[in-house]
């Protein structure tokens, strides 16, 4: 045999054994780890706050909404931060912590935010926060501690007189959320009676396929009814062929769970043969979520599910939130935000709570992205004439030293003009 026969059966060879190493090649598996209490806890109490805001927010009239509880959820968190007392309390409440203290909700808010970023290597997320200050005005050492190290917040100091400046914001948006959100905040308001003191945001951003891909060819124009005796024209995606997804069935719900990646992240959903989402918002709780998660199986069918864009945004969540229990933080009360400068504030409340999501599913999956921005101001008073003290009749008057209130000069004035 040649020397170049030699060579070229070698070349074969190492292309065969390199073609049955990618073939034999381990699939990616998730980045699994034992998770400490406080990171459980602030899972479910996120859950709870998920189902509470649904129920809050959802509205008959209204098809289609959508929002990211996780990014509403952990902003809220970092505004928590700033109070203390019965204010505090109201937060905790509000934000299902359930017992979790202000120091093991921020360690919980840390490690489960490194958790969700890294557990899927296939599955493209990021979750950021920002802050944005007053310039003039001093921040609490430990209120920047805190947010910097357990939320990753970047904090910068902001001219809030300068209307340009709401570009920072949104640009910084617009980055954290890949291009998606962009100009959330409309404006920095010039108040006549109070002004913006901070912006807190949070932007989350999220990308994966599908563990079960739909064949482009395979979408067709099918029918779609959103109620009892009407139809629209969707664009259907179908999977053609038998997969196993995690489902449950219970009398006429349907829970399914539709995998994305390695399977740890998923697209829940739930129907009832009727369509009627009213009936199965009605039984939506907590508890039966994770009954229905706990008992769920992996069953094969064929899968078919339209392809949809949609963007939701709310501009100004005050008056839900305040609904769900956070009542003083929407009004000039004293004990807000206690712990968020270190000089001397007028009263200061959350004047708006901004929220807009977008997300995108097709056949290769879904693209889904969030912001929420807190604005708090102060009240300042409208400035007022001064006040006028007229000495247009006789006085007597002294000179005096302050110290021993001796009294050195003394007099009185009957009229001036005999002067």
């Amino acid at each position: 045999m040649t020397k170049h026969s030699c060579t070229g059966i070698a070349s074969i060879f190492l292309a065969f054994a390199c073609s049955q190493a990618n073939v034999d090649e381990a699939p990616i598996e998730a980045n699994l780890r034992s998770m400490a209490y406080y990171e459980t806890t602030l899972a479910k109490s996120g859950s709870k706050f998920a189902i509470d805001l649904f129920h809050q927010l959802n509205d008959p009239e209204e098809p289609n909404q959508f929002y990211s509880p996780y990014s509403i959820h952990q902003v809220l968190s970092l505004a928590m931060n700033g109070n203390e007392g019965e204010v505090l309390e109201e937060y905790k409440k509000l934000l299902r912590y359930d017992g979790l203290s202000m120091t093991d909700g921020n360690k919980g808010a840390k490690e489960l935010t490194e958790f969700l970023l890294h557990v899927d290597p296939k599955v493209k997320i990021s979750i950021a926060n920002g802050i944005w200050y007053r310039e003039e005005y001093d921040l609490h050492v430990p209120f920047r501690d805190d947010a910097q190290y357990y939320y990753g917040s970047e904090v910068a100091p902001l001219n809030m007189e300068n209307p340009a400046s709401v570009n920072v914001i949104n640009n910084w948006i617009e980055a954290k959320t890949n291009n998606l959100i962009k100009e959330m905040l409309d404006e920095i308001p010039q108040y006549p009676y109070d002004k913006v003191v901070m912006y807190l945001a949070n932007a989350i951003y999220y990308k994966a396929d599908w563990k079960y891909q739909f064949l482009t060819s395979k979408t067709q124009k099918k029918p779609f009814y959103p109620r009892k005796g009407s139809q629209v024209q969707v664009d259907m995606m179908d999977l053609d062929k038998p997969a196993a997804f995690k489902s449950y069935f219970e009398n006429d719900l349907t829970y399914i769970e539709i995998p994305y990646s390695t399977g740890q992240y998923s697209m829940g959903i739930l129907y009832n043969s009727a369509g009627n989402l009213d009936s199965v918002a009605d039984i939506l709780t907590f508890e039966n979520l994770e009954k229905w998660k706990a008992n769920s199986s992996e069953s094969n069918f064929i899968l078919k599910m339209p392809k949809f864009r949609l963007r939701h945004k709310q501009d100004n969540m005050s008056e839900d939130l305040a609904a769900m229990g956070l009542v003083q933080p929407f009004s000039y009360h004293p004990g807000n935000f206690t712990r968020l400068f270190d000089n001397p504030t007028d009263p200061l409340k959350i004047s708006r709570v901004i929220h807009d999501a977008l997300i995108e599913v097709d056949e290769k999956g879904a693209e889904a992205a969030a912001a929420t921005v807190v604005e708090v101001v102060e009240l300042t008073s409208m400035p007022s004439k001064p006040r006028e003290v007229i000495l247009d009749k006789p006085f007597i008057f002294f000179i005096q030293e302050a110290h021993s209130g001796a009294i050195l000069f003394m007099g009185k004035l009957g009229d001036p003009s005999l002067l």
